[in-house]
Formats: structure tokens, C-alpha cells, sequence
């Protein structure tokens, strides 16, 4: 029979410092990505305030410009507001479809960065009700982030997939990787006290969440293009 110790391992580190450490690699990740949008803001704002005040060819040109600002500002909005909603303390029962954006949102333009990809398919999208989770806020988004980030680590194109039906399964597949994705003991631990399970798979692996039962469904507000 298995014991009550082998069900529930001892974690060296809580959740929240878990959770924090992962927070901070994703800040790292999302910093430059952010940097550089909010300077072509203020670069393009510049351009448009020069060229406005003069009374030459030079002051009808300025709608490029204006339109590459105002393409660089929703950027830094929606990170900004991603990283708001992962930094704030998370609402219990936590509404994973909008952590699975808040994700998408921040990691999807570095991996670019780095020359590979990042997609999210399936429940993940702006127009998914809202699906609520039975396991603590901070493990949900300890186990989400840290698989993505593993996924990432290996310098691939990553696939994200979400079935949502009783429970909430989101696969995470690394192309070309050599072997299953693998979470760090503490943080698999952490996954498996919530009842949340882990399956390494081909190239990935699959998390499961336990699902809230459903009240009434809600459709979200749009977020993100």
C-alpha cells in the first residue's frame, strides 16, 4: 500500500517561492520584449511630433508612423497587463483559460526572439469561457509556468494544446526534442499534493486539472488580439 509520505513527497521549497522564482524567469524572458516595444512607442510618438508641427511634404507623412505606435502600445498593454494578472495574487478557484492566456501573452514574442515558436491551440484563446480549477491558484500557475518554460529551454518550436471537457488537460509538445519533458522534483511534487497529474508523452507531456463544476458559463471579455 502506498503511504501518506509517498503520495505527498516533502518539497524543499514552498509553493510560493516556486512560484516566485518562475515569475522572475518569465519577467527575464518578457523584459527585452517589452523594452523594445515601449521604445518604438517613443520613437514613433517622436517622429509624429516633429514632423507634425511642419508645414511641408514631411507633416502629411506621418501616419506610418502613428500606426506602428499605436501597434507598439496594444503590445506593451497586453504584457503589461499579463504580468499584472500573474503578479497579483490569484483568486481561488482560479480561471485557468485566463492564466493559459496571460502565458501566451508573455512567452509567445520572446520564443520568437529566440528564433523558434510558441502556440497555443485548442481552449486556448480569447473567445474560452472561463473554466475554473479545483487546485490552488499558485500551484496552477507553478506547474503551467514551469512546463512551458521547460518547453522552451529546449530552443524549439513549442505546441500547446487544451482539451477541456470533466477536466481540463493541456498538452505541451517540444518538436524535435529528444525525450518527454520532465518538471523539477519540487515542482512535480507540488503538482501531485493538488491532485494535479503530470504524464511525460513522445516529445512533451500532459497536465491535468481538476475542474470546478460549473455554475452558470460566461463568455470572457476579449483581452488580446
Amino acid at each position: 500500500m502506498t503511504s501518506a509520505a509517498q503520495r505527498n513527497p516533502p518539497l524543499t521549497r514552498s509553493v510560493d517561492e516556486l512560484w516566485l522564482n518562475v515569475l522572475q524567469q518569465i519577467s527575464g524572458r518578457t523584459a527585452h520584449e517589452l523594452k523594445g516595444a515601449l521604445n518604438g512607442v517613443a520613437v514613433n510618438l517622436e517622429v509624429v511630433r516633429s514632423r507634425s508641427t511642419r508645414s511641408d511634404a514631411a507633416a502629411h507623412s506621418v501616419a506610418p508612423f502613428a500606426s506602428s505606435a499605436a501597434d507598439q502600445l496594444e503590445a506593451v498593454v497586453e504584457m503589461s497587463e499579463a504580468l499584472l494578472n500573474l503578479a497579483r495574487a490569484p483568486r481561488d478557484p482560479l480561471d485557468i483559460s485566463e492564466t493559459i492566456d496571460s502565458f501566451a501573452s508573455l512567452l509567445s514574442p520572446s520564443a520568437r526572439e529566440d528564433g523558434c515558436s510558441l502556440r497555443f491551440e485548442g481552449g486556448a484563446s480569447r473567445e474560452m469561457t472561463a473554466v475554473a480549477v479545483r487546485a490552488p491558484g499558485n500551484v496552477v500557475r507553478l506547474v503551467l509556468g514551469a512546463a512551458l518554460l521547460t518547453a522552451l529551454a529546449r530552443k524549439g518550436d513549442t505546441r500547446c494544446r487544451v482539451d477541456i471537457s470533466d477536466e481540463v488537460v493541456v498538452h505541451i509538445e517540444s518538436a524535435d526534442a529528444e525525450g518527454p519533458l520532465v518538471l523539477q522534483a519540487d515542482v512535480a511534487a507540488a503538482a501531485d499534493r493538488a491532485d494535479i497529474r503530470v504524464h511525460a508523452e513522445g516529445q512533451g507531456m500532459s497536465l491535468t486539472f481538476p475542474r470546478m463544476a460549473a455554475a452558470s458559463p460566461r463568455k470572457r471579455t476579449p483581452e488580446r488580439a
